[in-house]
């Protein structure tokens, strides 16, 4: 890597993050395995090595050559940004961290972040690994993490590629970590050199799953982490949005945010039936694009609501949404878990056509028509 791209790296690990402050959400259950996730990006070095030589060590260059095997190096501390890994994949630049990603004022949640914004809340528990695909943004490549014990300074990807080991720190808890980049066309297999008398010497790695089968381009869930173990991990869930529709229908949009993402669902209930709808979408950060996710829901009378959920970034005060028939309507903002959401319904036979995001002052700061019918996309306000 050029001193240019190092600077340009840098430079795009820096930023200033400003608070929102809208009402809390109810929170409901709660579950802790430890801490949990969220980015700040804080800027400054890359630790004792230099950000340069982080990349230079750990990245993977998946059109070329790797270098031959070699003992494991000294395990490297990351700097206060928390990048552990990164270099250039498919002529595109990636990092890995370990981050805070808690509007500030809120508890501190750590996740491992890649890229500044997918992020992975999970807890610094050794032998426990994670994989995340971007799909087009990325195609036909993998990023991975795999938490390592504390004697343990590094890992080998499959058979031929060392990834040393690098010691994070986030809201007051130690990562120990080595992140890489690797091709979904090749089987992903991970060892430890000289491993601790209690570990296995073959680390079973989670699989990207890819559709259609014959082609290693596209994964089924974009920007979603696949943990292994696999397990609920540390969530916190909340109720985002909720009212009564003519009739008594009620309805309600409840969250779940953990290892498994940001985990919607749109409850209805009526004289005929109570229905639910849940999906989800890749864990944004304050200052990352915003998942805007969509989840209709047939009420079992025949009618029907198509719920929405956004998560919502510091500079948003308000979020408007434009239907089909010219009106408007304001979604709920709310706090889960020290993070800001937006929720809100649209009942049939009406459509969702533009959202508009405003400041503190009433200004637009950005809008947009690409909006989802089912599932959900992202959006850089």
């Amino acid at each position: 890597m050029t001193e240019t791209q190092d600077r340009e790296l840098r430079q795009a690990l820096h930023g200033t993050l400003e608070s929102v402050q809208p009402s809390p959400a109810p929170l409901e259950t709660i579950v802790r395995r430890g801490k949990r996730i969220r980015l700040r990006r804080t800027g400054a070095a890359a630790g004792t090595v230099g950000l340069a030589g982080i990349i230079a060590l750990t990245s993977l260059a998946l059109g070329g050559r790797p270098p031959a095997a070699q003992p494991a190096a000294a395990a490297i501390t990351a700097g206060p940004d928390g990048v552990f890994a990164g270099g250039t994949a498919d002529g595109h630049p990636w990092w890995l961290a370990v981050q805070d990603i808690a509007d500030p004022g809120y508890t501190c949640v750590p996740a491992i972040t890649l890229n500044g914004t997918d992020a992975d809340p999970v807890d610094p528990a050794p032998e426990t690994a994670a994989v995340v695909a971007l799909g087009p943004a990325s195609p036909g490549i993998g990023f991975a993490f795999v938490q390592l014990p504390a004697d343990v300074n590094g890992i080998v990807v499959n058979g031929d590629v060392n990834v040393p080991a690098v010691s994070a720190t986030a809201c007051g808890l130690r990562y120990h970590v080595a992140g890489f980049a690797y091709s979904l066309a090749t089987p992903l297999r991970v060892t430890v050199p000289d491993p601790p008398p209690d570990w296995s010497p073959a680390f079973t790695m989670p699989v990207v799953s890819i559709q259609p089968p014959s082609k290693a381009t596209i994964p089924e869930n974009p920007g979603l982490w696949i943990n292994a173990p696999s397990g609920p991990g540390e969530s916190a869930s909340g109720s985002l949005a909720w009212g009564t529709l003519p009739g008594d229908r009620q309805w309600v949009i409840k969250l779940q945010f953990g290892s498994g993402g940001d985990c919607y669902s749109l409850s209805g209930t009526s004289s005929a039936a109570s229905t639910q709808m849940g999906y989800c979408g890749p864990v944004s950060t304050p200052d990352g694009p915003e998942t805007i996710m969509a989840l209709p829901l047939g009420l079992g009378d025949g009618t029907g609501v198509t719920g929405y959920a956004v998560s919502v970034s510091l500079d948003t005060d308000a979020l408007m949404a434009t239907l089909s028939d010219g009106s408007t309507k304001p979604a709920t903002l709310c706090i889960v878990d020290g993070r800001t959401y937006a929720a809100f319904i649209v009942p049939d036979p009406l459509t969702l056509t533009k959202l508009t995001w405003f400041d503190a002052q009433g200004r637009v700061i950005a809008s947009t028509k690409a909006v989802p019918r089912y599932g959900y996309v992202q959006f850089q306000p």
